[in-house]
């Protein structure tokens, strides 16, 4: 089958939405279908053929997949998502193609005219945070237009964001909850902990009352306010025998954080900055606790899916985070992971140091690392989302290579 899977962001970036994206045209490409991104260049490469060149640095690897750079277009200055839609169905029509697959909810506003079934991802409950009118106008778009028979299939990234989308009018029968997913063969689970430490020069430092290393907690992903660095920084005030790693965060949100960090003189809060996605595995290999971090202020946590927590269960690290619903939908605290009430720090401290007694505990880890290689790969994930198009496609296996 030729599958041509259009984005909105530029590519190639470490944007988790671009990691998604990328990840999920490999794993169609490894059943055997021809794959095609549509996509923006991204805005620091000065030519395809440039930004083609960085990707599998990027990536780790060759990409098993084609990519087709569609002009940027703004509508007055701005609004470029919508701008370049119709640069992107121009091309989808100069292409021979069996399926569109996307998480741009722009692009389904126009796709029943590309006259081809489609895939809409959807993974959000506001699909327009800044503006309420454009929200509403693309959510009523969305449902109306999954009516019809164009629309094979709406894919949610959680069970809970299925049934927001069903109250929404998304008819049952075309929706699939599909949790993200995670790439093992990234993950060397045989590299130790002081091999990671030493690659990455980590000079690890010994908390005085002890004398043995303080333990690593690592964060990995956004430092937005929402993402609840404050909560983070005064867990590390209260937790002077443990180190916090912060991996992630553009240039002026490490600034910011640091200047926190220093105004309440905490010497184990780390900002190592950004770090290309291939580098994430040796940094959770690094850590000896693995924090997932939200607030109920991230737009997106009813109905979320971080890819952080399934590389950090790949990661064979003890999990700490907070028990928002969709998250349990995946974990289960106790058995592959400790969690605890979202937005309350003395539960963050406390699962902390619940976790720093089981650091020699394998059981936990092990349970989260054995769950996640069952369910939650990208191979099990486009599997799931393939047979359940071959119930909607007439013809559907016939057209695969």
């Amino acid at each position: 089958m030729r599958i041509a899977y259009v984005h909105g962001n530029g590519f190639p970036t470490v944007d988790a939405n671009v990691v998604q994206v990328s990840q999920m045209c490999s794993a169609f490409a490894s059943f055997g279908h021809e794959v095609t991104l549509f996509v923006p260049r991204a805005e620091k490469y000065a030519t395809d053929a440039e930004a083609l060149a960085a990707a599998p640095q990027i990536f780790s690897g060759q990409l098993p997949f084609k990519v087709h750079f569609v002009p940027r277009v703004r509508i007055m200055g701005r609004m470029e998502l919508l701008g370049s839609v119709r640069s992107t169905l121009s091309a989808l029509k100069q292409h021979p193609l069996d399926l569109v697959y996307t998480r741009n909810p722009y692009t389904v506003a126009f796709l029943p005219s590309a006259k081809l079934p489609y895939v809409f991802e959807v993974h959000e409950v506001n699909v327009h945070v800044k503006n309420m009118l454009l929200d509403r106008y693309l959510r009523s778009t969305i449902v109306h237009n999954s009516r019809k028979s164009s629309c094979a299939l709406i894919v949610s990234i959680s069970e809970a964001l299925s049934k927001i989308w069903e109250d929404f009018g998304v008819p049952r029968s075309k929706l699939l909850s599909a949790h993200d997913a995670v790439d093992l063969s990234m993950f060397d689970i045989t590299l130790t902990k002081q091999e990671a430490r030493s690659r990455l020069s980590l000079s690890l430092i010994p908390y005085p009352l002890s004398l043995s290393p303080r333990p690593i907690v690592l964060y990995t992903g956004s430092l937005k306010p929402d993402r609840g660095l404050d909560l983070m920084l005064a867990a590390a005030k209260e937790l002077p025998e443990m180190d916090f790693y912060f991996v992630g965060g553009k240039d002026e949100e490490i600034a910011h954080w640091k200047a926190e960090a220093a105004r309440f003189k905490l010497d184990n809060a780390h900002f190592p900055g950004r770090v290309p996605h291939k580098e994430i595995p040796l940094w959770l290999a690094a850590a000896d606790i693995l924090l997932m971090m939200w607030t109920w202020k991230v737009p997106t946590i009813r109905g979320c899916s971080p890819m952080k927590m399934f590389e950090y269960m790949a990661a064979d690290r003890l999990i700490v985070g907070p028990a928002f619903p969709t998250v349990c939908e995946v974990l289960e605290s106790g058995k592959d992971s400790l969690l605890f009430e979202p937005d309350n720090l003395s539960a963050l401290v406390s699962s902390l140091r619940d976790a720093q007694t089981k650091l020699t505990d394998s059981a936990i880890p092990a349970a989260a690392r054995a769950k996640v290689a069952s369910s939650y790969t990208w191979t099990a994930r486009t599997k799931r989302i393939l047979d359940a198009l071959e119930l909607r496609i007439p013809g559907f296996r016939s057209q695969e290579l």
